[in-house]
């Protein structure tokens, strides 16, 4: 047996290893292949195909792929799409009417909350602590909801509505995964 014979092995050991979640994968970026093992978690959520497109691209961070993992991954994943929807609260506020812009005050304030409830989700994580996780992320919920409110009450159109569903969607997914630790 020749050294093509050990890259061989080595090649099928590699594949059998990102297969088995074991390592990191390479292709797990935006528009990349979505690890097997990231995929079989997410398959496991309300909406699989968010889950796969946001965990997906941050999995070559971890060593191990488990439920843990892919659930920091969502909730990393809904934090920086929260960050997203106060930035885009500020685009959005240049040019609107008062009544249109005091909707939309209302909203970054709500969304100030989620990144909160967001952090002590994460910190609830990392301890393991699936009944706090789940009451923060339930919270984080609460608060992006509440953002419809003025939009409805004054009959205006919530130009945030899309991220709202986006962000509803992520966190019914970070907490069926925080059930599963």
């Amino acid at each position: 047996m020749g050294p093509a014979h050990g890259h061989l092995v080595l090649l099928v050991a590699a594949v059998a290893l990102l297969s088995a979640g074991f390592l990191p994968h390479a292709l797990a970026k935006k528009g990349g292949a979505v690890p097997p093992a990231v995929a079989d978690i997410c398959s496991r959520t309300p909406f699989p195909d968010t889950c796969k497109s946001t965990a997906g691209r941050h999995a070559s961070k971890y060593p191990v792929i488990d439920v843990v993992a892919v659930l920091n991954m969502q909730v990393d994943a809904f934090s920086k799409r929260t960050a997203h929807a106060r930035e885009r609260v500020t685009k959005v506020s240049r040019g609107a009417q008062p009544q249109q812009t005091q909707a939309l005050s209302f909203c970054d304030t709500m969304y100030m909350n989620t990144q909160d409830t967001i952090g002590a989700a994460e910190r609830a994580i990392t301890f393991r602590d699936k009944a706090t996780a789940k009451i923060m992320l339930q919270l984080a919920v609460q608060d992006f909801e509440s953002c419809d409110r003025p939009f409805k009450q004054s009959g205006i159109n919530n130009p945030l509505e899309k991220i709202d569903v986006e962000l509803n969607q992520m966190a019914q997914n970070c907490m069926t995964l925080a059930s599963m630790i």
